[in-house]
């Protein structure tokens, strides 16, 4: 009779393992045996961990050593004494999990051996392929699927005896459409060191930022040394010829590779500093401006110092870059008119002049450029309809145009622009399910047609598209955990799906998406507190939380999560003034303030802040008139004000805010047709004014 299974993991004294873990795997697998001894045992654990108590003692410096099994025995075999010793001097046993560790007999039985020391507990997996659990009839699998050995997949008894109660097993998953090489590493780890798994991932992104500034320096210093080499050699002008060539390699490579490498980890100051020494470097290079290859290479340069001018919120300096950027483009497309891909590039430039335009709030001027750039693409589309990236820029192209159309109050145009885009972007993502970008691309489709749809009052509609979108996100997410673009667009959406939910009355749920969201744009903003776009992300996020709290009529906690984001929207306007959508922010937080003083019969201080409400918005209409969206706003402006001042008794010039506030919300809608949000405002308006 078999003794009873274990229930907890047996005492081990952290002074008496010879070993780390025992590394078990097929003799079939042994690159990933080979590439997984060397990870665990040249892995440097962080120093702010080590040292720190573990149920294994002291956290140590490295995990060495790592036993590990080299040759595979014949099925028949019984385990030897070596690798009984072995096993039981291991701290932790990891098994290569796939289709061939499953089959193999002599992994089953180091398992086995080291499950019926008590120490089930300690035993991890790393999934290489195969499927977890293919033998019990998944559906989709074939029962030869199976990734796990059998002993992982049961519990057994302190005779080393399988028993008929599963357990699921503790694995990491490194496929490329699971966790990832990388993230299933570091979740492994992170199990056998005891600590938590964002920890490592952080010191991980740390490393990786690390290593590149060091690189960049690393290529400005040979650049330079080239350069320095060739200006004094006997030969000057042939060598610093060659110098230029040479240093141009290594711009191209700081200018397009490494760009590319940065994007994801977020860090604005040490993009700035790279795109800096670069610029500086080219300047002093020398190059010719009749040279198209090196002017072009000085445009996308521009470009990219715009991209991030305007993530930190100098519209001001980025226009001047984008303007600089439009020049060279035109210039070069004049000289070889013929060129596609000039003319490509001379289209993306032309969009990013309506990006600055948009935000500034110049929607007429923001249309523009967007339709220049749509004649453009159409023109190349003639030529190669079937250009993947031409597609994706002409459903870019309908989304700008949509974002516009929508700002105007032309939501029935809005959303046709964003179907459009929507059509191309999915036939792009199903050609190519693999590619992160598309599926990137299709999650923001969804985000969009959300925003049109909530706008035009289609709650259920506009919600399924979010959730759409935050699907694609999360898996997005789960190979890919560091990247800040993607973890954005979760908490964008995620606060959106919240907005939905205070609305149809699910607080709890909505309380869920908005704290969610809130964590992820605060760990952003404290990665990078120089990004302004992540700065607005974390205002908007408060002012979802206090949204929620004032529909549950909780003033106290929605007044402490607007002043947050008011300090924030007041820090961003002083930052750039000219910044149309933060100067509306501003106001923003000043009504809904104003709001909650109203509430709690602080009238004075809610009419203080709905004055300033007043101010901005007046301004601002005054701008552009055919922007629906500030002209509504100052409609609420008038209105907000208005209940105060009557509530104070200020009968005459409560009358007149909501006089000037009834003509707006007219306006509008003999304009633009009826829009239920401006149709409720507008009777809400006749009713105090008693008509």
């Amino acid at each position: 009779m078999s003794t009873p299974v274990p229930t907890t993991s047996q005492s081990i004294d952290p002074e008496t393992p010879k070993y780390w873990a025992f590394l078990s795997y097929s003799h079939r697998d042994r690159k990933w045996g080979d590439w997984l001894h060397r990870a665990l045992e040249s892995y440097r654990v962080p120093k702010r961990i080590v040292g720190q108590p573990t149920r294994d003692g002291d956290r140590p410096r490295r995990l060495f050593p790592i036993f590990r099994d080299r040759e595979e025995l014949p099925a028949s075999a019984d385990l030897g004494g070596k690798i009984n010793e072995a096993l039981t001097q291991s701290r932790y046993l990891v098994v290569v999990c796939s289709r061939n560790s499953a089959n193999s007999v002599w992994v089953n039985e180091e398992i086995k051996f080291f499950k019926k020391l008590g120490r089930e507990d300690r035993v991890f997996g790393l999934i290489v392929d195969g499927e977890p659990n293919a033998s019990a009839q998944k559906p989709g699998f074939r029962s030869e699927d199976e990734c796990f050995p059998e002993a992982l997949r049961h519990r057994v008894d302190s005779d080393g005896q399988l028993l008929p109660l599963r357990t699921e097993p503790l694995a990491s998953d490194a496929r490329e459409d699971k966790d990832g090489k990388t993230n299933a590493k570091l979740k492994l780890l992170a199990a056998l060191l005891d600590v938590n798994f964002d920890a490592l991932r952080q010191r991980e992104q740390e490393r990786k930022r690390r290593s590149l500034f060091r690189l960049t320096g690393l290529a400005f210093i040979t650049a330079l040394g080239m350069s320095l080499i060739a200006l004094y050699a006997v030969d000057q002008e042939r060598r610093a010829e060659s110098a230029r060539k040479n240093a141009e390699e290594i711009l191209n490579y700081l200018l397009y590779q490494l760009r590319d490498k940065l994007q994801p980890i977020g860090h604005l100051d040490i993009i700035e500093e790279v795109q800096n020494k670069v610029e500086t470097y080219y300047k002093n290079l020398g190059f010719s401006k009749q040279d198209p290859v090196a002017l072009n290479n000085w445009a996308v340069l521009l470009q990219a110092e715009g991209d991030r001018l305007m993530l930190q919120g100098n519209l001001k300096a980025a226009k001047a870059k984008y303007e600089e950027d439009l020049k060279i483009e035109q210039q070069l497309v004049n000289q070889f008119p013929k060129d596609r891909n000039l003319l490509a590039n001379l289209s993306v430039g032309v969009s990013r002049m309506g990006d600055v335009f948009q935000a500034q709030g110049d929607l007429s001027a923001a249309k523009e450029q967007y339709s220049a750039k749509l004649v453009i693409l159409r023109k190349l589309l003639e030529d190669e309809p079937g250009e993947n990236l031409l597609q994706r820029e002409l459903a870019v192209t309908y989304e700008n145009l949509g974002h516009v159309l929508q700002a105007e109050g032309h939501f029935g145009d809005a959303k046709a622009q964003f179907i459009e885009a929507l059509e191309i972007i999915r036939k792009l993502a199903n050609q190519d399910p693999g590619d992160s970008q598309k599926q990137r691309d299709l999650a923001v489709c969804y985000q969009n047609l959300g925003d049109i749809l909530e706008a035009q009052g289609d709650l259920d509609a506009s919600k399924s598209q979010y959730v759409a979108a935050v699907g694609v996100t999360e898996k997005l997410l789960k190979p890919d955990p560091g990247n800040t673009q993607l973890q954005r667009d979760l908490a964008v959406n995620y606060g959106k799906l919240g907005g939905i939910l205070v609305v149809q009355r699910d607080f709890g749920g909505a309380k869920i998406k908005y704290t969610s969201a809130l964590e992820i744009t605060q760990k952003l903003v404290d990665q990078d507190p120089g990004n302004s776009q992540w700065q607005r992300d974390l205002m908007i996020s408060s002012v979802g939380l206090g949204d929620l709290y004032l529909s549950q009529w909780d003033l106290g906690a929605a007044k402490a999560q607007y002043t947050t984001s008011l300090r924030i929207c007041q820090n961003l306007a002083e930052k750039d003034p000219e910044n149309g959508e933060w100067q509306r922010d501003l106001s923003i937080g000043y009504q809904k303030l104003g709001i909650v003083l109203t509430g709690q019969n602080d009238l004075k201080g809610a009419e203080a802040a709905l004055t300033s409400v007043l101010k901005i918005r007046q301004k601002l209409a005054r701008q552009d008139l055919t922007n629906s969206q500030w002209q509504h706003d100052l409609a609420l402006a008038y209105r907000h004000l208005g209940i105060v001042l009557k509530a104070q008794g200020n009968t005459a010039e409560a009358e007149a805010d909501f006089r000037a506030g009834l003509k707006i919300l007219t306006d509008l809608i003999q304009t633009h047709g009826e829009d239920p949000v401006w149709k409720a405002d507008l009777d809400y308006v006749k009713g105090q004014l008693g008509e």
